[in-house]
């Protein structure tokens, strides 16, 4: 009757998700070495590839579990959202959230649930 949830298919795609985002930052880093860009810029590419990636991530995870595409691809965005938090976290930035990071957590669940909608109409 109902397909059981495939957690291994989100850990996937958060895995991918954020395999894209490292090879995009540092793609970028390399650039603005050369060309330095306003914070503006950098800021706006930090939450279209936030999106992008959870877009990517929530496609392959809802593709490898062929179901339940909404709710894997939300999975996938909050994971990805975790891990992102977690590493800025480490890398100094404290604790708090504020405004701009909990608008960056809804747009990715946004994306998350519609890719994983959208996947799920891919495959069939």
């Amino acid at each position: 009757m109902y397909k059981k949830l495939k957690y291994s298919c989100v850990g996937q795609g958060v895995l991918r998700a954020s395999i894209v985002t490292m090879l995009c930052v540092l793609i970028y880093s390399l650039v603005t070495a050369f060309t330095p860009f306003s914070p503006k810029v950098t800021s706006a590419f930090i939450v279209v590839l936030t999106l992008v990636s959870v877009l990517y991530g929530s496609v392959y995870a809802t593709l490898q579990s062929g179901s339940k595409g909404w709710l894997i691809g939300l999975l996938v965005a909050v994971f990805y959202m975790l891990i992102l938090y977690i590493v800025s976290v480490l890398c100094g930035k404290g604790f708090g959230v504020d405004g701009g990071d909990f608008i960056r957590l809804l747009l990715a669940m946004a994306v998350g649930s519609l890719s994983g909608m959208l996947a799920i109409n891919l495959e069939n």
